[in-house]
């Protein structure tokens, strides 16, 4: 029973067992947690209470929410350097964890103007877009938006796009990511994104952006990643070379 002398509020003391279950291994990675109603009974408090505990939970990265299903332990999160030159499979699988990646859709489109003016590349020109959506141990945890230059890479539509794109372009059409301009920032996940991964619009995400050339100085491609924020962290190695 809760100490009703404590003057923290009581979500957060509510939150502070939650956590310790976590913490401990009580309660483990992608267990479910308890519905809301039955929190709110456990700990004779409503459940506007109960919800405001599990949603600081949430926005300290120790349980998710999935639509329709409830909430979640947090697994642990995987080390994600952007600027490596490896593919998503390869180095989840590295650090221990399973990888697919599903491809939601792909077709030619008049490049947006956006694209465009940050690629270098005429208004209107034609480009792939591609549309991708990755997991992490079967949760879904990424999705990607690429618009690629079909200059020097035509047909690659008619492959599949569920392995790496990168190794797909060094081997069938002798392409390589040689240049890449990345922007990495936290915003909210918008409804067809949130809705793609399973949550709440709104939800906190990681927006990661790539603007690459190829070996010829050419625009290759614009990639964007929408994370969401407790699926990983950035982490990048840096030598002495570069300081």
């Amino acid at each position: 029973m809760m100490n009703t002398m404590e003057k923290r509020p009581v979500y957060l003391r509510v939150r502070d067992e939650l956590a310790d279950k976590i913490v401990s291994g009580i309660w483990q990675a992608n267990e479910k947690l308890p519905a809301e109603r039955q929190l709110s009974e456990q700990f004779s408090i409503t459940r506007v209470t109960a919800r405001q505990a599990l949603v600081q939970l949430e926005a300290e990265g120790l349980i998710f929410r999935s639509n329709r299903r409830g909430w979640f332990v947090t697994p642990q999160r995987i080390n994600y350097d952007p600027s490596r030159d490896i593919g998503f499979v390869s180095y989840v699988e590295e650090q221990g964890f399973s990888a697919r990646t599903e491809t939601l859709s792909k077709t030619l489109v008049e490049v947006p103007d956006w694209v465009a003016d940050a690629g270098g590349i005429a208004r209107g020109t034609p480009v792939y877009e591609i549309l991708r959506r990755r997991y992490i141990n079967e949760r879904p945890c990424l999705i990607e938006k690429i618009y690629l230059n079909p200059k020097n890479c035509p047909g690659l539509l008619q492959h599949s796009l569920n392995q790496s794109l990168w190794h797909l372009l060094r081997t069938e059409y002798q392409l390589d990511p040689a240049e890449r301009d990345l922007e990495i920032y936290p915003q909210t996940l918008d409804a067809p994104v949130a809705e793609a991964l399973g949550v709440n619009t709104g939800s906190t995400g990681l927006y990661i952006r790539r603007v690459c050339r190829d070996q010829n100085g050419e625009f290759l491609e614009i990639d964007e990643e929408f994370w969401l924020h407790n699926a990983m962290k950035v982490v990048v190695q840096v030598s002495s070379k570069s300081l």
